[in-house]
């Protein structure tokens, strides 16, 4: 009762004891009734944020790692109670509670087999106690429950919002021309100046998830989304994407975890009476590394314009990226960079891409994540984009975007189906052309029924 009435005592105790948690067991055993009235109190992401200050000295430490394992449980962060828990089975590979933890934890990640080969595991190998297999039971009905999905999660939503620019128009006024030397100002009809307009949309997503033989993993993930405007009807989008993503160990490479990463997509997006196809191959190699997953690859993508096929082009990328798991944040980023291919005559002939996305969520609380996304991408043509635009110079493109979104699920179950999602999203491009030039702010809220 002390602990619970001098908590902020207790917090400022531990941090400051944190450099000696690998060899004092007394303040380990602190920090786990702490951490444990802090999850009866509703409140297991602080906890867990609590904890992750300690994770740089403490991991491989079994007590620590089982600690935060079923704190991340708690706190419905299973993808870190999935890293925390494998380091205690490694350790304590006779831990009878590690596994049935880690087992529940890949069972919400929708890994119903490999849920169900620690389980058995469990009760073949470990001989739990009368409590432990009473637990075993009832994750089996869940998991017996779940094949009947047959690996299936989905997700529907439907929200209303409005954007600064819905027919994309230009953000200035006049284009500056070169004509027989001289130089002449374009006034622009106001027809090519942006209009608000509001929008409903609506959004669907199913994604099915097999455990294969030898250890690869395949995730099959569909997707449509549909946004009718009030007034901008020419707008009206489509946007349909089906993905394939296989992961197969990597047991060549002598790192435990390493997988080898094959993709394959197909996107038709429309805007009224336009659209285009991007279809896309890629081949790459993703390691742990601590706290995060490391990824290397190569992308081949191919852009078919329905109603503009002089902008069909080829474009192999290099990518890099980075995601990561620390407590309560999941933060990471990703740089590409790609050679755009003209494949028909088209203005400023090929382009140099270079896009950098940097994203970081936060689990505020069980029910509310908060999330940010910052992006910078770069193009620049190879030749003149028109000989009386811009001085004949090739155009370069900044494109500046920035996005946050909460969702937040009513109740106190992070894992209840309903969730309210607000997102708020700016986009600038600039160039030293007016035709790229373009400024983009929405705002949308909606509700959202997720099926596990």
């Amino acid at each position: 009762m002390a602990l619970l009435l001098a908590q902020p005592l207790a917090i400022a105790q531990a941090r400051a004891a944190a450099m000696s948690l690998e060899t004092d067991p007394v303040i380990l055993e602190d920090l786990q009734a702490l951490a444990q009235a802090m999850i009866r109190q509703g409140r297991a992401a602080d906890a867990l944020a609590l904890l992750a200050e300690y994770e740089d000295r403490n991991v491989g430490n079994p007590d620590y790692d089982y600690l935060l394992g079923v704190t991340a449980l708690a706190a419905g962060r299973d993808a870190v109670a999935v890293h925390a828990l494998e380091r205690v089975i490694l350790v304590q590979p006779s831990h009878a509670g590690a596994f049935l933890d880690l087992a529940i934890a890949h069972y919400r990640l929708g890994e119903i087999d490999s849920a169900d080969v620690m389980l058995a595991h469990v009760e073949s190998q470990l001989d739990p106690p009368p409590a432990l297999r009473a637990e075993i039971v009832q994750t089996r009905r869940r998991i017996s429950r779940a094949r009947l999905t047959r690996h299936w999660r989905a997700e529907f939503g439907a929200s209303v919002g409005r954007t600064s620019n819905a027919n994309y128009g230009l953000a200035v006024s006049s284009l500056q021309l070169t004509l027989n030397d001289a130089p002449v100002t374009l006034l622009l009809d106001p027809s090519y100046r942006p209009r608000g307009d509001g929008f409903a949309e609506a959004r669907a997503s199913a994604t099915r998830t097999d455990e294969l033989e030898g250890g690869t993993q395949r995730e099959l993930n569909f997707s449509m989304r549909y946004r009718g405007y009030m007034s901008e009807h020419g707008q009206d989008q489509v946007d349909t994407v089906g993905t394939g993503i296989w992961r197969a160990p990597a047991a060549w490479l002598g790192i435990d975890g390493a997988r080898l990463l094959t993709t394959a997509s197909l996107r038709y997006l429309s805007f009224g009476s336009s659209g285009v196809a991007i279809a896309q191959l890629g081949r790459g190699l993703r390691v742990p590394a601590g706290a995060c997953q490391l990824t290397g690859r190569a992308d081949y993508e191919h852009r078919a314009y329905a109603q503009a096929s002089t902008y069909d082009a080829a474009i192999p990328w290099m990518a890099a990226g980075a995601e990561c798991t620390r407590g309560a944040w999941q933060y990471g980023g990703l740089q590409r960079l790609g050679w755009d291919i003209a494949v028909n005559d088209r203005p400023g002939s090929d382009t140099l891409r270079a896009e950098t996305l940097l994203y970081a969520r936060w689990q505020a609380r069980p029910n509310l994540q908060l999330g940010a996304t910052l992006l910078y991408a770069y193009a620049r043509d190879s030749e003149s984009y028109s000989a009386i635009l811009a001085g004949g110079d090739r155009r370069r493109v900044d494109r500046f975007g920035q996005k946050l979104e909460a969702v937040w699920v009513p109740g106190n179950d992070p894992r209840s189906p309903w969730a309210v999602v607000f997102e708020l999203e700016n986009i600038n491009d600039r160039s030293n052309i007016g035709l790229s030039t373009l400024d983009v702010t929405q705002f949308q809220m909606g509700l959202v029924f997720r099926y596990f």
